[in-house]
């Protein structure tokens, strides 16, 4: 048995920031909470000083990193680069996410995760496809040679794939309500995007078992006084997550503030929708051969359009902090999105039974270590 104790200034356990509190880790997951004058005499504690002691970041959208995109090199090599990379900044679990694109390619990257997840390479939570059943209104950066509507082929696909948690985002007025009922049936979690749908075909598509929006407000029918859309239905609908983009370039700290109250319980969670740039990679890659690039920070295709976004998760908490107090910041990026993808019980929390993912930040919410499953990085 693999057994050993960590303790800091405060770890943050139940929502709060507590002192005097360690962390026994047992096999790979936390064993129990308590402070380290009451620790067994034979288990090793190490006192990692000031900072904070958290729960590693749950990120349910990561094109790529560190200089490798999914998209361009579905292999396992390619997912465990993005999961190094992003494990450096916090990210302890993660989507590897695919975007629109031909058919082999979405199949190479489905079975790049599923292999991943086979040899247990750390951090792979399972797999987000992106598209390709989008509406073309909204595409954003994803290609439109490859946007298309499913077949019953593809959604029995779908729902037969063996990949960890299976995300898919799609648009609710391109897919049939009957299919999303069978997707959701069978234990994907649908979540509903890149749509110019309206608030009524949205909350149809809830109806049948879509339980997220992704990136929210980005590339979906906004609100208006008599077309609720898309931004609409996300706000109105209590029970349903939304994914926010906060890279100071996608959302408007005003439209933050105004969905932080509209969606309260929990419901609100940080993605980073990175790409290669991300994590230390280089200012410029290509994107199904077009050229992304960073300007000042805003990742764009050459015509201006918005393509992914140049972020951690760890940048996200960063943004996220200028709007709601630390401990709520730190929901967004561990809990909130854990509990979102069914793995409330196992990751996102520091709790007896949960997985021993965990990250060592400074009093600046820089990373100072992490571990994946007790092992430390």
């Amino acid at each position: 048995m693999t057994r050993f104790a960590l303790t800091a200034k405060s770890v943050f356990m139940a929502g709060r920031l507590v002192e005097d509190m360690a962390v026994l880790v047992e096999d790979g997951r936390i064993a129990d909470l308590t402070p380290p004058k009451e620790l067994p005499p034979d288990v090793p504690l190490r006192d990692l000083g000031a900072g904070i002691l958290a729960p590693g970041f749950v990120d349910a959208q990561v094109n790529g990193g560190g200089g490798v995109l999914l998209n361009e090199t579905p292999t396992v090599d390619g997912v465990r680069a993005i999961a190094a990379a992003h494990r450096r900044f916090g990210t302890t679990g993660l989507l590897p996410t695919v975007i629109t694109d031909a058919p082999e390619v979405m199949q190479a990257a489905v079975a790049a995760v599923s292999e991943a997840i086979r040899q247990a390479v750390p951090g792979v939570l399972g797999i987000h496809i992106e598209g390709p059943f989008i509406d073309p209104a909204r595409k954003g950066a994803h290609d439109p040679r490859f946007v298309r509507t499913p077949t019953d082929v593809d959604i029995d696909w779908l729902c037969g794939l063996d990949c960890g948690r299976v995300l898919v985002t799609l648009a609710p007025n391109m897919v049939e309500l009957s299919a999303i009922e069978k997707l959701s049936k069978a234990g994907v979690i649908v979540s509903l995007g890149h749509s110019d749908a309206t608030a009524g075909q949205a909350l149809a598509a809830i109806k049948a078992g879509a339980t997220g929006f992704t990136h929210l407000f980005n590339a979906m029918s906004q609100l208006s006084g008599r077309a609720p859309g898309m931004v609409g239905a996300a706000l109105l609908s209590e029970a349903v997550f939304c994914g926010l983009i906060a890279d100071g370039f996608h959302v408007d700290p005003q439209a933050i503030a105004i969905a932080l109250s509209a969606k309260r319980g929990a419901r609100l969670f940080l993605v980073s929708d990175a790409m290669p740039s991300a994590a230390g990679g280089p200012a410029r890659f290509a994107l199904q051969g077009r050229p992304v690039e960073a300007v000042g920070g805003r990742l764009q295709l050459a015509d201006g359009t918005l393509a992914g976004a140049n972020i951690t998760m760890l940048d996200a908490l960063r943004v996220i902090r200028s709007e709601v107090e630390l401990p709520e910041a730190i929901n967004m990026a561990t809990a909130y999105p854990a509990t979102f993808l069914g793995l409330h019980g196992k990751f996102g929390r520091i709790a007896p039974r949960y997985q021993a993912s965990l990250v060592h930040l400074d009093d600046e919410l820089n990373v100072l270590e992490t571990w994946i499953d007790g092992q430390s990085s």
